[in-house]
């Protein structure tokens, strides 16, 4: 018995060799590809169409017993760090550590980027306007609670181009210093979580105090010396700030989901499976929406999204945000925004990219 466990530890011992030397040879040849790209003045170095065709052929050709996810989640972290080798890419978000946007980054880039978090879905649009990061994560939607209205609200008015999109799956835990529920008279969190808690919160914690902060993470680093107080976070928060989890998986809904968006100063290249997003307004007449919207399935394009929000310029005025299947550069999709362009009375394509992994 124990001489075949010695032997399968061999072979191990054999293959992670094997992958070592081979994970040396990858990053080698990103190197080089870094040279090849500063001979020919290219200064795009991530590409998150490649990146995207990586990880969809893995997962066209694995067999098991890794799961998808799991070779994906390796190979994530392989890219990255190769990548790293090429290029310092520096990627803002919302923080402090271990918020959901910083996960949602994770998920999307690897951890081996530089990050740099901030306080408010402003300041990361601002970074991206002032170039001062290369990419920028925020949320947009969530499966319960829908859009982000600051995301959107900046997608109008800023110059932003959408690069990538993550699912995230939201898992909200109970963080506090404190042992017991019943020791807990305030709960800090993002105003988003409250609303996704909000029944588990009325059922378990009647009339607790609530009080908003600029990201969970944020609210556990504020109830770290506090005491009879209590953060609504991701269980990732517990081991970094050192807090004891009350209750796991508190949120209303076992499907809770929230995607966010990659934006940059890139227009990104087809990748083969992708996502267009766009921003329309059209006159206020009877069927004006409906004759936008033929351009669509005359040309057999299917719409993942559509969602009213007001103009903020004239009263009972509207804008829609369309998310569209396919890329700019497709014949057919390209031929449907020109169409829709010209029925429109504001129009703005916010960018296409890879559909989320």
């Amino acid at each position: 018995m124990s001489e075949d466990l010695n032997k399968i530890r061999a072979l191990i011992d054999k293959i992670d060799r094997k992958i070592v030397n081979s994970l040396n040879e990858r990053a080698d040849l990103a190197k080089k590809i870094k040279k090849a790209k500063a001979s020919t003045q290219k200064k795009d170095i991530f590409k998150p169409e490649r990146e995207a065709q990586i990880l969809r052929k893995l997962a066209s050709n694995n067999s098991g017993p890794l799961t998808t996810l799991h070779l994906q989640t390796i190979f994530r972290e392989i890219i990255s760090s190769c990548l790293s080798l090429e290029t310092n890419l520096k990627v803002s978000c919302l923080g402090p550590q271990q918020s959901y946007s910083n996960l949602a980054l994770n998920k999307f880039f690897g951890s081996s980027v530089e990050i740099k978090f901030n306080n408010s879905i402003s300041d990361i649009f601002s970074d991206i306007s002032r170039k001062t990061v290369d990419f920028g994560v925020v949320p947009i939607e969530n499966s319960n609670q829908g859009s982000i209205k600051e995301t959107i609200d900046h997608l109008i008015k800023g110059n932003g181009r959408l690069c990538g999109e993550v699912n995230l799956d939201i898992k909200h835990c109970l963080l506090s210093n404190e042992k017991n529920i019943s020791h807990i008279k305030k709960v800090y969190a993002h105003e988003q979580t409250f609303l996704q808690c909000n029944y588990w919160l009325n059922e378990n914690m009647p009339g607790i105090e609530r009080i908003f902060t600029t990201s969970n993470s944020a609210a556990v680093k504020k109830i770290i010396k506090l005491k009879n107080s209590a953060a609504i976070a991701s269980k990732n928060c517990s081991p970094v700030y050192k807090v004891n989890i009350l209750k796991s998986n508190i949120h209303d809904s076992a499907d809770n989901t929230t995607r966010f968006i990659i934006i940059g100063n890139h227009n990104i290249n087809a990748s083969g499976l992708d996502k267009t997003s766009i921003l329309i307004s059209v006159d206020n007449k009877v069927g004006a929406l409906n004759n936008l919207l033929s351009s669509l399935s005359k040309n057999k394009i299917s719409m993942s999204k559509i969602e009213s929000m007001p103009t903020k310029i004239n009263n009972w005025e509207y804008m829609f945000l369309l998310d569209i299947d396919g890329h700019v550069d497709d014949k057919i999709v390209s031929r449907a925004l020109k169409e829709i362009q010209r029925k429109s009375s504001f129009y703005k394509n916010l960018g296409s990219y890879p559909k989320s992994i």
